[in-house]
């Protein structure tokens, strides 16, 4: 039997955890492929790609996880499956790539295509044309990455941090998917509407999965999230640059938030990269993110309001900078662009 890789919805969707049983039905209802009109389904054909043909969702629990074996097969033609590491892991592998040539192209075609013919186009007036030009979207973003040669998540964030140094071949490229995000993050009130924002909850269970769920909880790799040195410095993935030194306000509790009563705009340190953040970027002299893709909703907000930002920096820099902002405060100098946090100065 061919292992399939189920993977949570990320902490930075769109979406509050937990759901409530009606916002479970609709995001049932969305990724519904034996349904001709669903979101995915209609999704899909805008760019070529086939509907139905198998389980894309799945609950473990209250958390859903998406079939990223079909995803990554429909997105490639084929050309790209994930496949188990010795560690337990998963990393992409190409399969019989020559042959399936042809049909990759074809497929990238009318991706380019409907990307072009739809960025800079007025948006859709309707809640659901919303949702399935979103999710069309987020499909053409999958097919586009393809495009990348090989490369560790520290270049892809350092491309997006700053497309104009990335290499020519890989620029054109990343500035296509920084249009698409944009535009996406134009279409989130629509999922907003669906799942209104509120504080979520944690996510249980594995990020992902070989077939079945594991009893013990695996979490994802973060190579680039590492502490640079014994002495306070961090190493994460940059989404915005910029050099900042300032004292560090941990939010913990996006509900009844008030700003702290600092002379000047603090560092904000969050675990995750959640859409709610961006609600306290006003009050940001910089961004630091525990956990986070570096396009996530949250950081593309940061990228493109300028704040300087890091994200990635692992669940290790949190307890550390949170315990020491517990005890007198602590000041960090940040560099954006390079990702990196240091302690400048810890306690009163």
């Amino acid at each position: 039997m061919t292992p399939i890789l189920w993977l949570r919805f990320s902490d930075e969707a769109s979406l509050p955890y937990p759901l409530t049983a009606e916002e479970r039905r609709k995001l049932d209802s969305i990724y519904d492929m034996n349904d001709e009109g669903s979101v995915w389904n209609r999704a899909a054909a805008r760019l070529g790609f086939p509907a139905g043909g198998g389980s894309l969702l799945r609950w473990v629990g209250d958390v859903p996880y998406i079939n990223w074996s079909f995803m990554t097969t429909i997105v490639s033609c084929g050309a790209v499956q994930p496949a188990p590491t010795p560690d337990g892991g998963y990393s992409y592998v190409e399969r019989g790539t020559l042959m399936r040539i042809p049909a990759l192209l074809k497929s990238q075609w009318r991706v380019a295509y409907y990307v072009e013919n739809t960025l800079g186009t007025p948006l859709p007036m309707t809640l659901d044309g919303k949702i399935v030009e979103s999710t069309a979207l987020g499909l053409a973003l999958q097919a586009v990455m393809l495009r990348l040669p090989k490369h560790t998540p520290q270049d892809f964030a350092s491309w997006l941090s700053a497309p104009d140094k990335a290499p020519p071949r890989v620029r054109r490229t990343i500035l296509q998917m920084q249009e698409i995000q944009k535009r996406r993050t134009q279409l989130s009130p629509a999922w907003f509407e669906l799942f209104p924002k509120r504080e979520s909850g944690e996510l249980t269970g594995p990020a992902y999965f070989w077939n079945e769920p594991l009893a013990e909880e695996r979490q994802p790799p973060a190579p680039a999230a590492r502490a640079a040195d014994g002495a306070g410095t961090w190493q994460g993935l940059p989404v915005c640059g910029g050099q900042v030194t300032g004292r560090v306000f941990i939010v913990q509790k996006m509900k009844n938030f008030r700003p702290p009563d600092m002379s000047d705009f603090p560092i904000l340190v969050f675990r995750h990269a959640k859409p709610e953040t961006t609600d306290l970027f006003p009050f940001a002299a910089a961004l630091l993110f525990a956990e986070g893709g570096a396009l996530s909703h949250a950081c593309t907000i940061a990228r493109e309001q300028g704040i300087p930002s890091i994200t990635g920096l692992g669940p290790e820099f949190f307890e550390r900078v949170q315990g020491l902002a517990a005890n007198g405060g602590l000041w960090l100098t940040i560099d954006g662009a390079k990702g990196i946090a240091q302690i400048t100065k810890s306690g009163i």
